[in-house]
């Protein structure tokens, strides 16, 4: 999906660049003007693919940090169960 968009991105900043360059009633400080903020735009949609790739990669390293503490834990929770009993419904201990 994110290539998706990033393509429609792109074919938009290409049609508004086409159109302004061949248009020849638009002046020539307008035409910079529209390329230079089809220039910025490109920037920022660039820094937001890398902003949403980095926390893509930050949540996928704390899944597999917390399924790695999980499996530390299991051991740790059977050996309590058996030392202490499962609890009951009722709130009690059952030994």
């Amino acid at each position: 999906m994110a290539d998706e968009v990033e393509e429609q991105v792109e074919v938009s900043l290409n049609i508004v660049v086409k159109a302004s360059e061949q248009s020849s009633n638009t002046k020539k400080a307008l035409k910079r003007k529209i390329f230079e903020t089809v220039g910025t735009l490109r920037k920022l949609f660039t820094k937001l693919k890398d902003k949403d790739t980095k926390k893509t990669k930050d949540i996928n390293k704390l899944t597999k940090q917390v399924g790695e503490l999980r499996s530390e834990l299991k051991p740790c929770r059977e050996r309590l169960m058996e030392e202490h009993g499962s609890p009951s419904r009722t709130g009690t201990t059952i030994l």
